[in-house]
């Protein structure tokens, strides 16, 4: 008898034992069946531009925000992204998704033609975007650039045509052709990129440019808008309006990524954009 109980007890737990086993294997499994579904998509919080009221305040709508986050508003510089910019407020985001808010240009951007923008929140969820300082008011706002942290990607945000108005495409044009909607001022002198040889020469189109003024030509850094760049010749504008001109990159910005390019007369008129610095097209 005592044999016999013994080996009912062995058997007995040799089958709780195989039974265990067999639940930690249905477990693995099944933790591995859920980790190899894929992830939900993440939402993109975006902000496009609706209307700017020169040295006051600009109004934004957002796309995609994610709820009940609290974002904080910064402006600065044109190809800054505005990062470690200005703060001009907070906002949160309540429900989320889309939503029109209004925010003051700080003093210190008082005055700047071009004003970048963003929004960032705790998580790594941020949106940025640029315009420009005059009065305007867009009845299409274009996509913008923005992106969580873990995605967003790198390089400048603003569609290149520094004379367009307010609002870049997501992702800046490789020729710098101005995308934004809204018609410049008849009497404001605009130029867009028409090709680039790389390290050698940029084209440009202008638009709008005033009759006989001798125009002195710049480059510089992203970021400069030309301003005090190297100078890369002079240019007669003629009967003004459109025409196509050709300049040779300065050599000390040979080499670089993206460079800035300015026009100014000495009777005030002026107008710049940027280019990447890569054959095209």
């Amino acid at each position: 008898m005592l044999t016999r109980t013994k080996d009912a007890n062995g058997a007995l737990r040799r089958s709780l034992l195989g039974a265990a086993l067999v639940l930690v294997l249905f477990l693995a499994l099944a933790g591995i069946l859920a980790s190899a579904q894929p992830a939900a998509a993440q939402t993109i919080p975006t902000i496009t531009v609706l209307s700017v009221q020169a040295d006051q305040t600009v109004t934004v709508r957002t796309h995609n925000f994610p709820a009940n986050r609290e974002f904080t508003v910064r402006m600065g510089m044109m190809g800054t992204r505005a990062e470690n910019g200005t703060v001009v407020g907070t906002t949160n985001s309540g429900a989320g998704g889309t939503f029109d808010v209004t925010y003051n240009i700080p003093a210190a951007l008082h005055g700047s033609w071009q004003i970048a923008i963003r929004l960032d929140a705790p998580g790594g969820y941020y949106a940025y975007n640029w315009f420009y300082n005059r009065t305007a008011t867009m009845a299409t706002p274009p996509a913008t650039v923005t992106a969580p942290a873990a995605t967003a990607t790198p390089g400048a945000t603003a569609t290149p045509g520094a004379t367009a108005t307010a609002g870049p495409t997501s992702t800046p044009a490789p020729t710098g052709t101005p995308v934004a909607t809204g018609t410049p001022a008849a009497n404001i002198p605009t130029f867009r990129i028409i090709s680039v040889e790389r390290d050698n020469t940029v084209s440009i189109r202008t638009s709008n440019f005033p009759a006989n003024q001798t125009f002195t030509v710049t480059m510089g850094a992203l970021g400069s808008r030309g301003v005090n760049g190297t100078v890369a010749g002079t240019q007669n504008s003629g009967t003004g309006g459109t025409f196509d001109a050709t300049y040779t990159i300065p050599q000390n910005l040979r080499g670089r990524t993206t460079i800035a390019i300015r026009l100014e007369s000495p009777q005030g008129y002026y107008a710049y954009n940027w280019f990447y610095n890569s054959t095209t097209p």
